[in-house]
């Protein structure tokens, strides 16, 4: 009997070395997310190639992510003493920022329901940013410092033993649901519902602009032909006389006239040349083929870049998914077991927990990266070029009259960056569709 009691608490609370192991793990997944977050902030003020709107929320980001990973390297130093100072700071930053970041996620998720369906440009979606910053860090503000201050009797101090670190203690079990888990998860699910939403909108114009592309091709193609073998008619006339008198000038006039009669009723080509010095070379007048070539070439290039700006946010949704699904899942089913449950909670849940929560930091580095990849290559070639060079040129761009270092590289493409990033491809009213003949 004693054997069964005690192997139930051990599903139900970690033991001593379960306890170190936490410990050992909030503090390795912490330093990884602080030099993620030292990345993001170097490389987005070192290079404008990096501010593109989706990294520029990124980078705000990650300084609530740095102050949660202050309170996530502290670790349980200070769980056994909740009325000391360290405990109470810790409780807070917890509280205040790790709900943060997914405030963060649902802003990038909110930009992009602006730009499809309220076609926000760059400059528009900056703008946002005072509100962003407002709401992200401002909305968990008073109740994680409020809570520094309560305190009852019965219950003791809301900040407390949390097992993984100083924060709303087990005898508060109803905040942490009313206050932390059940807002994060309200702010998930409306960031999951705008990504499920904008993707079907670019499913359909997906295949509206393949449709577009392969029809372009086949009309490009005749256009082609029919400029190799159709015949054309050209009437070319030139008069010119160094020197004439009046009544010639009449009798040439009047010849004229009577050629342009007769060429109009010609059929097949026709040309004819009256001129006293050497013609200059005929100009044709049938451009229509050329012109149609030029737009199937501008409808190509348009259905390009919005298949980038395509791939571009399903990139940044699948990875937003997964961080915020990895994130948030064993923490909230092991707050939800322990208040069901009267307190208790479940070990494997307990170290996942102490695994994915202080590696807000690290997620959005990754993301970060994926989406500025070309900027990231070109970024440590410079540094490694340097390392290795010092500061002088190198001959990335070209010959050594036309020599640029790779900073200028990277800003040189900031603005191209931030129209696909932005959606405005894929965001317009009008698609490229072909002309029908």
């Amino acid at each position: 009997m004693a054997t069964k009691i005690l192997a139930k608490e051990s599903l139900t609370f970690p033991s001593e070395g379960a306890l170190r192991a936490i410990t050992i793990i909030e503090r390795i997944g912490s330093v990884f997310s602080l030099l993620g977050c030292i990345f993001i902030i170097v490389t987005y003020l070192s290079s404008s190639a990096f501010r593109k709107p989706i990294n520029r929320l990124v980078f705000y980001a990650s300084f609530g992510n740095m102050a949660v990973n202050v309170g996530t390297l502290i670790a349980r130093e200070y769980v056994d003493y909740e009325n000391s100072p360290g405990c109470q700071i810790q409780g807070f930053l917890i509280q205040q920022f790790l709900p943060s970041d997914a405030l963060w996620a649902f802003a990038m998720a909110f930009n992009v329901y602006l730009t499809f369906y309220f076609k926000f440009d760059a400059e528009k979606l900056k703008r946002m940013d005072k509100w962003y910053l407002l709401i992200c860090y401002g909305v968990p503000f008073p109740p994680a410092l409020s809570f520094i201050f309560v305190s009852t009797k019965s219950k003791g101090r809301i900040y407390g033993d949390a097992i993984l670190w100083c924060w709303v203690g087990t005898s508060w079990d109803i905040l942490r649901v009313a206050t932390f888990y059940g807002p994060i998860w309200v702010v998930i699910l409306a960031t999951f519902f705008i990504y499920i939403r904008a993707g079907r909108e670019i499913y359909k114009k997906r295949r509206q602009l393949r449709k577009a592309d392969s029809s372009s091709h086949g009309q490009d193609y005749e256009m082609s032909k029919l400029d190799e073998i159709s015949p054309t008619k050209t009437t070319e006339i030139s008069v010119t006389s160094e020197s004439a008198a009046q009544n010639k000038h009449k009798a040439e006039v009047d010849l004229l006239r009577d050629i342009e009669a007769k060429a109009d009723s010609a059929a097949g080509p026709y040309s004819i040349t009256i001129s006293s010095v050497r013609a200059p070379p005929a100009v044709p007048s049938h451009i229509g083929p050329s012109t149609n070539l030029s737009q199937g070439k501008t409808r190509r290039k348009k259905t390009n870049e919005a298949g980038k700006a395509a791939w571009a946010f399903t990139k940044c949704a699948i990875l937003f998914f997964t961080a915020l699904v990895v994130t948030w899942i064993p923490s909230s089913t092991n707050r939800v077991y322990s208040l069901v449950h009267g307190g208790q909670t479940v070990v494997v849940l307990e170290i996942l927990s102490a695994i994915v929560l202080p590696l807000q930091g690290f997620w959005n580095a990754l993301i970060y990266i994926v989406t500025s990849w070309a900027a990231v290559k070109l970024f440590f070639s410079e540094v490694i070029h340097r390392m290795k060079h010092g500061n002088t040129p190198t001959d990335f761009a070209g010959p050594p009259k036309d020599q640029r270092n790779i900073s200028f590289n990277l800003r040189s493409r900031t603005h191209k960056s931030e129209d696909t990033d932005s959606m405005t491809e894929l965001a317009g009213n009008a698609i490229p569709m072909p002309k029908s003949s």
